[in-house]
């Protein structure tokens, strides 16, 4: 028992770095982009990929666009019950792999809070494209949440619980 408890103390501890070095990442991308690309400006890194600073004001992919202040203030609330909510589902997980998945979604949670508090919207930058369709810009919050919310839910459907 002894064992499993330092086992897990250490597990928290790396998923808490994780959560850490997300947000890091990700501001320092954003801080990045707002140094040195002007709103608006489109840079082609490669066919299909640009670099395009924009602002998202709304939820996701630019959903539910809140025209008043107190709507700003309800989404960064909402943001806020969200990472609560995933820090008490991370303390629940007995899984190893969802505590890692959870945090780095935890993790671009933050990330995209700070944006809304900082900038109020959230810095999106990542255009991924094929001819004139674009999906809308992301940011590597966005990656970090989308991608660990899929594997979670591919664990679930496809691997053998423990």
């Amino acid at each position: 028992m002894r064992i499993r408890m330092k086992y897990s103390k250490k597990l928290n501890f790396f998923c808490f770095l994780l959560c850490l070095l997300v947000v890091i990442f990700d501001q320092a991308a954003k801080f990045s982009i707002l140094a040195f690309i002007p709103n608006g400006a489109c840079i082609n890194i490669f066919p299909s990929f640009n670099l395009t600073l924009t602002f998202n004001f709304g939820t996701s992919f630019g959903l539910l666009q809140p025209n008043t202040v107190m709507g700003q203030y309800v989404l960064i609330f909402a943001t806020i019950l969200c990472i609560i909510f995933l820090m008490y589902l991370f303390f629940k997980l007995k899984n190893q792999s969802e505590k890692v998945f959870c945090s780095l979604i935890i993790g671009g949670a933050i990330g995209n809070l700070c944006d809304r508090l900082i900038h109020g919207a959230v810095v999106d930058f990542l255009d991924i494209y094929y001819n004139n369709w674009h999906w809308p810009a992301f940011n590597l919050a966005d990656s970090f949440i989308s991608v660990s919310t899929i594997f979670i839910i591919l664990q679930n459907l496809f691997m053998k619980r423990q």
